[in-house]
């Protein structure tokens, strides 16, 4: 059975540890629904504002650029056509256009489930407690040797939390590998990016909730 150990602000473990509940750990790893996750999450960050000029939209080429005849060439009107350097583009993109993707809340709740299991299993992932964010004070400083104590000063460190403390949110602001996010707020990339997880001991209770 899977135990993780709460982290005092002295970077120091209490001597016990907290067993977890057996719901808590996937029985099968699902790497697909990951991986959809993640590429639902990253689709939604792209803003489709990429644009071209058609041709009626490139400035220029009114005027047509040498007489229909005896030229030897091809009759042209502008030198906005496409086929011209410069002129305007066919069939590019516009802006507003949508990137989201879809994906059904089953899959979603198997990536969260399998990339949960993956981390409380791991040895970068401990517990904390409401007392620890209050003693911070919100402060820089005291947030900055607690992670210094604890050995995570150089790791991407995401507090995952129940209930939003704003001492832990003012200790945490300053530093740019630290991450503060409630539990619903949380992704599957932001699991997978952090290096060390500590998570509040109440957010247990309700991932047993989640993946029951």
């Amino acid at each position: 059975m899977a135990k993780l150990k709460l982290i005092k602000i002295d970077g120091s473990f209490e001597t016990e540890p907290v067993k977890l509940s057996p719901g808590l750990i996937a029985k099968e790893l699902k790497q697909q629904p990951v991986f959809d996750a993640v590429l639902v999450e990253q689709a939604s960050w792209r803003q489709g504002t990429h644009s071209i000029l058609t041709k009626g939209e490139v400035r220029g080429g009114g005027k047509k650029p040498y007489k229909q005849k005896h030229t030897g060439k091809a009759r042209q009107g502008s030198t906005r056509n496409p086929h011209f350097v410069g002129g305007g583009i066919v069939f590019g993109p516009k802006p507003n256009r949508n990137y989201s993707l879809k994906l059904n809340k089953k899959a979603h709740t198997a990536a969260l489930h399998t990339v949960w299991s993956e981390k409380l299993a791991s040895d970068n992932t401990h517990l904390v407690d409401q007392n620890l964010f209050n003693k911070t004070e919100g402060k820089t400083k005291v947030m900055v040797q607690f992670l210094k104590s604890a050995k995570l000063l150089d790791k991407n460190v995401l507090f995952v939390v129940n209930t939003l403390n704003t001492n832990l949110e003012q200790s945490t602001s300053n530093i740019k590998n630290v991450q503060v996010k409630h539990l619903d707020k949380v992704s599957v990339r932001d699991l997978m990016l952090a290096n060390a997880l500590l998570v509040e001991k109440e957010v247990l209770k309700a991932l047993e909730g989640k993946f029951k």
